[in-house]
């Protein structure tokens, strides 16, 4: 089966520095893929490039097989968004506090499909339903929900879209352990009940090892290693990949140890 979505040697630069190089990868229709590294390792660059928000130096993304050029219309940038929508890390930002959720999801409904109002309260219903939200919080705003909620709303309004792709850029990482769980779980059961694909952006490998079948690693722009997330978890070949490993806290985890590994090195 062909891939859903490819990229094919991307390259970014700002000014004098290269943040993303010759980055390839594909992702499989209906799998997950994750995006690994530390801060500054070109991985959230590289998702900004596959949504549009940031458009390639050199090197092609493909969706469906078709190559996607920069988002210059308000045509494009719909169609591009029927195909691929992100999820940031920090869903309170991104809502309007004036709205009420409904019409959150409502508004993104108008945006790309032409219901009927009978159709898109419907939708909103389906949506709520799909990520476990009450009718409550759909009269509610933003300021009144956790923050576990709010990213179920964030997660609704992507999916509202009905993208054939869902990017994650460390969707989970500001919530609780407990909130992580749930929204972890919530994921894969949208991902068992719906065809949308992840590419989950994340420096938490407990994360990716739950949620993702392949993995690349990113260090300094580049990939230095790929394959099925449970062998490059469980027996890494490259040294970033290995001091990425040591880093988790574990039985006998001690972290000026790991620390004093990665700079000697």
């Amino acid at each position: 089966m062909a891939p859903i979505l490819e990229a094919e040697g991307l390259r970014k630069v700002f000014g004098t520095n290269t943040a993303v190089s010759e980055v390839s990868f594909a992702l499989r229709r209906g799998g997950s893929l994750g995006i690994v590294g530390e801060s500054g390792s070109g991985k959230t660059t590289t998702a900004r490039m596959l949504v549009g928000l940031e458009a390639p130096t050199s090197g092609r993304i493909l969706i469906d097989g078709e190559p996607v050029g920069r988002v210059r219309s308000t045509a494009r940038r719909r169609a591009r968004a029927r195909q691929i929508q992100m999820v940031f890390q920090d869903p309170y930002s991104s809502l309007d506090p004036r709205q009420t959720i409904s019409s959150c999801l409502e508004e993104v409904l108008k945006v790309h499909f032409r219901h009927t109002a009978e159709e898109r309260r419907r939708r909103v219903t389906e949506l709520a339903d799909l990520v476990g939200l009450d009718e409550r919080m759909l009269r509610g705003r933003p300021g009144a929900l956790s923050g576990g909620q709010r990213q179920r709303v964030a997660i609704a309004r992507a999916l509202a879209a009905e993208p054939e792709v869902l990017i994650l850029d460390e969707a989970v990482a500001a919530l609780d352990v407990s909130i992580q769980a749930q929204v972890l779980n919530l994921l894969a059961d949208i991902r068992e009940r719906t065809d949308v694909s992840y590419i989950l952006i994340s420096h938490d490998l407990a994360v990716v090892r739950q949620i993702t079948e392949d993995v690349v690693v990113m260090y300094q722009g580049a990939i230095v290693e790929a394959g099925p997330t449970a062998q490059v978890l469980d027996d890494p070949q490259h040294d970033y990949t290995r001091r990425l490993r040591a880093s988790v806290p574990g039985p006998g985890w001690v972290p000026g140890k790991a620390l004093a590994t990665k700079d000697a090195s």
